[in-house]
């Protein structure tokens, strides 16, 4: 399944989701009154205000976290659509149980902490929903335009023959934007990740050369992606010019590269579909 753009990450986006969710939610519960929540809760108009902040407030704790907790392990795994969702889904569940509790807290534990989970459920999801879904169409626009623009420098260096050949030369920056390797695309084989770098694995002399890139897999995406060396694994992409086979084996499919003396190079069920056609299609 696709992962998710990098714009649903992107700053102005994060704000979204801790700033603007949380003072969306005062307003519609001190406005809306879902539910009946001052009727259920037996307060005032005022006291409804309290409360809200105060769960608007733990809304913002909540999502702060999870929101960096999720950047946190974006940095090492991809995610898709589906974990995404999963998520989201785990940030409104803590919200609402933290809600609750301070709920439960504040009516001295006059009802049953579990029979005010259901009705706290119910409001903290209808409150959710709605900008949530918004804030969520907002980055897949943003994406759509970040990848329009995108394509558009990329059919320009196509047509004027800085990419897509076999002899392009794909120059490879570490991560302070220094040169360290310019090699042409037709010597590529694959890149492997390893730690904190990247190894350009390229022909030379006919001898295979690993040369350590101080950066990240994801840095180097578009130049790679440009010059049909695609991503096959979370640790791996591979020339498809330099596929001999696909092969399916005891530990699944691997890439068998036309230079003998490389290793097979793993291809996961993430991206076997994507690498597959992309292969048909090179090899027609």
């Amino acid at each position: 399944m696709n992962k998710i753009p990098d714009s649903h990450f992107k700053g102005n986006i994060l704000a979204c989701y801790i700033l603007l969710i949380p003072m969306y939610s005062f307003f519609f519960l001190i406005s809306a009154k879902p539910y009946h929540l001052d009727t259920f809760m037996q307060i005032t108009q005022g006291q409804l205000a309290f409360r809200a902040a105060i769960m608007a407030s733990i809304e913002l704790v909540v999502v702060l976290i999870s929101r960096l907790s999720m950047l946190l392990v974006r940095s090492k795994h991809s995610i898709n659509y589906t974990g995404f969702v999963m998520w989201e889904l785990l940030e409104g569940l803590a919200i609402t149980m933290f809600c609750a509790l301070f709920v439960w807290l504040l009516d001295k534990r006059s009802m049953l902490y579990v029979d005010l989970l259901p009705k706290m459920f119910l409001i903290t999801f209808s409150i959710l929903v709605f900008p949530y879904v918004i804030v969520a169409l907002l980055s897949e626009i943003k994406d759509r335009d970040n990848r329009l623009a995108k394509n558009m420098v990329t059919i320009e260096k196509y047509a004027s023959g800085q990419i897509g050949r076999e002899d392009s030369t794909l120059p490879f920056l570490d991560d302070k934007k220094s040169l360290k390797l310019a090699v042409t695309a037709n010597a590529i084989l694959y890149v492997e990740a390893a730690d904190n770098y990247v190894n350009i694995c390229y022909l030379n002399n006919d001898k295979l050369v690993r040369f350590p890139l101080r950066n990240s897999m994801r840095a180097i995406e578009q130049i790679c992606e440009s010059n049909n060396i695609v991503r096959c694994h979370r640790s791996y992409y591979v020339n498809l010019r330099k596929i001999r086979a696909i092969q399916k084996g005891s530990d699944g499919l691997f890439a068998e590269l036309t230079y003998a003396a490389a290793p097979h190079i793993p291809v996961s069920t993430t991206y076997s579909e994507t690498v597959t056609g992309k292969f048909s299609t090179l090899a027609q």
